[in-house]
């Protein structure tokens, strides 16, 4: 089990929660919270059931409300160029090439079965298996990469980061989506009070998310890695509770989703309660 904070390298720390055997911890130099399982730098096995196990509820339909809301007040150009990292079955790539087809898109995904259904299903060319940084893409020639729900599963997010920032246009940005792990971590430890510690339940996901991120910590990673400093939105809620298409769950995230947004405008933008941090690092204009 891994016990140096992928952040600053310090082996100091203290157990939040403990997973069915696996500790999530906290660094105590720079708060950063990550699993100690030991995942794979480059993760390839989760997409790994095939495509007769795809949720494609989930992956399409429940999501459909965050890409449309994404493109409209992310992407208002006309034309440009994205890079969709981790892009799965090429869903939003699919969608953005409907809402903006005089942009130029490009997906890379580690699992060559979901770049099969991206190509295969949705007819989407432009997706591409293997690393990004293996690429070759040319310095300063994107506009905006995203990287929906993808940063919390790679143990060690600074080289990554660091060639995103090469490939990315001066005054270009990369959108970050991933677990809020303050308020992930009051839920989950809610989830045991009330039903214990079970497998096949959604707690914290210790052995996919490796890395638990706050405002804080997203903050010192987007600084090392010379982003500016990164600002937060708040996006719709996706709409599907666990994969399933329980209404109450859907109705309870849309008006968690709007109280949470209350709070956040009533802070002046400091107390960021949504269960997601949604994030642009920006990279600067020299």
């Amino acid at each position: 089990m891994n016990q140096t904070c992928y952040l600053c390298g310090s082996v100091r720390n203290e157990i939040v929660f403990v997973e069915n055997g696996i500790s999530i911890v906290r660094c105590l130099s720079c708060r950063h919270a990550f699993s100690t399982f030991e995942q794979k730098d480059h993760y390839e096995g989760y997409w790994d059931d095939g495509e007769k196990s795809f949720d494609l509820d989930w992956w399409d339909i429940a999501h459909r409300n965050i890409y449309t809301y994404f493109i409209k007040n992310f992407m208002k150009p006309d034309n440009g160029t994205l890079m969709d990292v981790g892009c799965g079955l090429g869903f939003f790539i699919k969608m953005l090439n409907q809402r903006k087809p005089d942009w130029k898109t490009m997906g890379y995904e580690m699992s060559e079965k979901a770049v099969f259904y991206a190509k295969n299903q949705n007819g989407l060319n432009n997706i591409y298996s293997g690393r990004v940084e293996d690429s070759g893409l040319k310095p300063n020639s994107i506009d905006v990469i995203t990287l929906w729900d993808v940063i919390e599963h790679i143990p060690k997010p600074q080289p990554l980061l660091n060639y995103l920032y090469t490939v990315l246009k001066p005054g270009g940005f990369l959108f970050v989506q991933t677990p809020n792990f303050p308020i992930q971590l009051v839920k989950a430890k809610l989830k045991v009070r009330l039903k214990g510690m079970k497998e096949g339940i959604h707690y914290l996901e210790a052995r996919d998310h490796i890395n638990d991120y706050s405002t804080e910590s997203l903050n010192k990673l987007a600084l090392d890695c010379n982003y500016e400093l990164p600002k937060y939105f708040i996006l719709p809620p996706i709409l599907s509770v666990a994969g399933s298409r329980n209404l109450l769950g859907k109705l309870f995230k849309i008006s968690f989703y709007f109280l949470t947004k209350f709070f956040w405008v009533l802070s002046f933008k400091k107390l960021m309660l949504n269960n997601t941090l949604f994030s642009i690092l920006k990279k600067p204009i020299h």
